[in-house]
């Protein structure tokens, strides 16, 4: 039996009843005399009272003890779930369905800084200081009366030091009746979680931001447009309000400013710092970044840190920019509030540095190669310019004939539009243009009068000649079509190879008409030099058979604007 009072009456009528037969059965045995049956019935009702005393003390402490033993595991058991839920940080907190609290754990009365006298009794909406976090129990416990469900709930709880993020559960406790008459609120303290989560998101854009910037200063190899799209996308993902990059210049022995974004700082009043006597300068010379605010107490004679100060720039943090053990310059940052900026912010500044370094580094790199590159070009130029003056020296009648058509050429293509690589290799092809004269004889070379048959044919290989020469040399290659075309005609009837129409290089197209116009205007042992009128009637009449049309129209006019002519 279930029930303990119960089970001890039973017990006790049945002791009664086995006492009474067999009690009275003993005594009918043992004594037969009347008056010794009337004391032995005496005796029997003493016996009777102390054996069921016995008994009932028996079966009660029994009864007792189960129930302390019951009650001690009871309590054992509360203890153990307490402890357990109190060390893994869970928040409980027991309400009838009238909102009432009718329990708590340790853990729930610290989180909330109250004691449980404080809260058992009361309403959540009294305990709770958050009306949110109220309201959201009060509707959630309405809507699960009736349904075993749980719901969630995450928002920032204030404590009296800090604050912390807790997800909270709501699910309804079953009665022994069946019936939906409490509800269980647990909350779990996942302030680590979420804050480890936000890392990890922040991280993640960092190097995503990272990736986006690599990428798109990867499109500009120019050292100005690949600092301008970098400070613009630091800006934007630091949230600085400006930024600048100073640049070492070793021949000069100063910090050239090389480009800034953002709030104006008066840079252009300080586009170079000397390497000594201010922060860019420390940061540069020692490798170790700067971050703080700015004080003239530092430097007070620094005119660059008062004009900073002047600007209202609260907030400044300068890096330096090193690749291969090598500082190349400075990162400047500045904002116009005093912010404070975390070792995570500070980290990714110093991974925008680096990455800095590195494209700046490139950049540099490019622009060197690019410089001595240009003066390669310019030293072959002069030595074509030597070159091609030589050549002019076997005949002074065309004295400075050849740097007269190259810079018209250039004029002239530059005006219909040709790329500077077309414009380099017509200038180039424009000097050599007569080079394959080397191979013809003084005699029909200088020779006053008109050419015979014969030595017209000679004459006439000299196109050939130059292509033969020039195309040994890779880097003139791409000036050939001047050289081996300009003498090709436009209905088809030049030499050397009888080309037609737009079969003929459009740069040989275009020498041909500044060649011819340069040589009529010029005077020849064989005759006077033609006026710019005659020549350009000429011009006119053989446009459509000499020359390309549209070449002539083009030249015609730009004529005017020409500066020499």
């Amino acid at each position: 039996m279930k029930n303990p009072a119960l089970k001890v009456a039973f017990l006790y009528i049945l002791f009664g009843i086995l006492w009474i037969l067999l009690s009275d059965m003993v005594v009918d045995w043992m004594f037969v005399e009347r008056s010794t049956s009337t004391h032995a019935q005496t005796y029997k009702g003493w016996a009777f009272v102390l054996f069921s005393g016995l008994l009932f003390y028996f079966l009660i402490y029994r009864e007792f003890k189960e129930k302390n033993k019951t009650q001690l595991e009871l309590a054992k058991q509360k203890d153990f779930s307490d402890a357990v839920l109190d060390t893994a940080g869970v928040f409980v907190a027991v309400f009838d369905s009238e909102g009432v609290i009718v329990f708590t754990n340790e853990t729930f009365e610290e989180i909330l800084s109250l004691k449980s006298e404080d809260i058992i009794g009361k309403n959540c909406s009294e305990v709770f200081a958050s009306p949110d976090l109220a309201n959201w129990i009060e509707n959630t416990a309405s809507k699960t009366l009736d349904r075993e469900i749980e719901n969630f709930y995450e928002a920032d709880l204030e404590t009296s030091s800090t604050t912390l993020h807790i997800r909270w559960a709501l699910s309804n406790l079953t009665s022994w009746r069946g019936e939906h008459d409490y509800f269980v609120l647990t909350g779990v303290d996942i302030t680590q979680l979420v804050e480890s989560e936000r890392s990890a998101t922040h991280r993640l854009a960092n190097i995503r931001a990272l990736h986006e910037i690599d990428m798109a200063v990867s499109y500009h190899l120019e050292l100005e447009k690949m600092l301008d799209v970098f400070l613009e996308r630091l800006i934007s993902r630091l949230g600085v309000d400006g930024a600048d990059v100073f640049l070492i210049d070793e021949e000069r022995s100063v910090l050239r400013f090389a480009h800034g974004k953002g709030i104006v700082t008066g840079e252009m009043d300080f586009r170079e710092l000397p390497m000594e006597g201010t922060i860019p300068s420390s940061v540069a010379s020692s490798g170790k970044p700067y971050s703080g605010p700015l004080d003239t107490s530092s430097n007070p004679e620094c005119p660059r840190l008062k004009n900073l100060i002047d600007m209202k720039v609260k907030d400044y943090h300068a890096v330096p920019l090193e690749t291969r053990g090598k500082i190349l310059g400075v990162l400047e940052t500045f904002d116009m509030m005093q912010i404070h900026r975390d070792s995570e912010w500070n980290d990714f500044l110093q991974m925008l540095a680096a990455q800095a370094s590195l494209a700046i580094d490139v950049a540099l790199m490019i622009d060197n190669l690019k410089d001595s590159n240009r003066k390669i070009a310019e030293a072959y130029d002069q030595t074509l310019e030597v070159l091609a003056g030589t050549l002019e020296m076997r005949d002074m009648n065309t004295k400075k004939h050849s740097r007269r058509v190259a810079d018209l050429t250039v004029w002239l293509a530059e005006k219909m539009g040709a790329s500077e690589e077309e414009i380099e290799n017509m200038y180039r092809g424009a000097l050599l243009h007569d080079i394959g004269k080397i191979s013809i004889p003084d005699s029909v070379l200088l020779k006053e009068g008109p050419l015979s048959e014969d030595e017209w044919k000679v004459m006439k290989t000299h196109p050939t000649t130059a292509y033969e020469v020039l195309s040994q040399v890779e880097y003139l290659r791409p000036s050939l079509d001047i050289p081996y075309c300009h003498h090709e005609r436009w209905d088809g009837s030049g030499y050397p190879r009888g080309l037609k129409g737009e079969e003929i290089p459009l740069a040989a197209r275009i020498f041909a008409v500044v060649d011819v116009y340069d040589a009529l205007t010029s005077d020849r042992p064989y005759r006077k030099a033609w006026s710019k009128e005659k020549t350009i009637e000429y011009l006119l009449e053989n446009s459509g058979s000499q020359f390309d049309r549209h070449v002539v129209k083009e030249f015609l006019e730009i004529l005017e604007s020409y500066p020499p002519l």
